[in-house]
């Protein structure tokens, strides 16, 4: 367990050290920086917030900036923050969102904005509760890979969240998320389900709906780029990584999953979904 101690609003000051590792997307964005103090571990989101990690008391000091809202402030240290010392204490988390499917748990990995949450909150909305939106943590139990619930709501961009509600937002430009509370609607799952598939989204957003299987390496070579990786110079826990990372892709089947980015095409790519795990069910 990994606390959070919060500091008052600050200007980002300027670190002495240069950063050993990125964060950056695929427009050359950089969302995240990893600096090495004395102390331990700093973890910038430029013009967001500053974490600084304590691996010893299990704690992470934070500092948002400015105009940093507390929700986001929260959100940064729950979903980048804590898997990244999850992952490096030996845990298994991917960036992705899930929901129940019966008894199971099919998870969906993708980058950001690919549309792994609101495809999410539409199984939600067809009435397969959520688990996840964001952090996709696995406990093994035996030979399950057992998924834990996160917080019930669901964070979406405007458009995203009109569509599930069915109604009109105030300001359709706005370019924050919207938190979105679990209820009659939107079921979220309470209680943690072991994990049956993953697919990982395309890039291409106009693809035709399509799911294919991912063979032997090509799975693990999938899922490295949605893991939480807090320290790439300690090899031994790189290499620890890896292999926990190689074994989830051997046990659990891991699929391409490709469908045009419209909100209509949702429910066809649902019903797909639901008809590859018919047909092709968990080894």
């Amino acid at each position: 367990m990994l606390t959070l101690v919060s500091h008052p609003a600050r200007i980002q000051p300027a670190l002495a050290s240069k950063p050993y590792d990125r964060w950056v997307t695929p427009e050359g964005e950089v969302k995240a920086e990893f600096h090495r103090p004395p102390e331990g571990f700093l973890v910038r989101f430029p013009g967001e917030a500053d974490f600084a990690i304590d691996l010893a008391a299990r704690r992470a000091s934070g500092w948002p900036a400015p105009e940093t809202t507390p929700d986001h402030f929260e959100s940064l240290f729950q979903h980048g923050i804590v898997p990244l010392v999850g992952n490096y204490l030996g845990g298994l988390f991917l960036h992705g969102s899930a929901v129940a499917v019966g008894d199971k748990a099919i998870a969906f990995l993708g980058l950001s904005r690919s549309g792994k949450t609101t495809l999410a909150g539409a199984f939600a909305k067809a009435g397969y509760p959520f688990l996840t939106e964001d952090v996709i943590e696995l406990a093994l139990s035996g030979n399950a890979y057992m998924l834990q619930p996160k917080h019930s709501r669901l964070r979406l961009f405007v458009d995203s969240a009109a569509w599930l509600l069915e109604r009109e937002f105030p300001d359709p430009e706005d370019d924050d998320k919207h938190s979105l509370a679990a209820g009659e609607n939107l079921p979220f799952a309470e209680t943690a389900v072991p994990l049956a598939r993953i697919y990982v989204l395309g890039r291409d957003h106009d693809a035709p709906l399509a799911i294919n299987p991912f063979v032997g390496p090509e799975a693990l070579a999938q899922l490295l780029p949605h893991a939480f990786v807090l320290d790439v110079e300690d090899k031994p826990r790189l290499r620890a990584h890896f292999e926990r990372i190689g074994q989830l892709s051997e046990r659990i089947p891991v699929c391409a999953l490709d469908y045009p980015r419209r909100y209509g095409e949702l429910p066809m790519v649902i019903s797909a979904i639901l008809a590859e795990i018919r047909t092709n069910p968990e080894p």
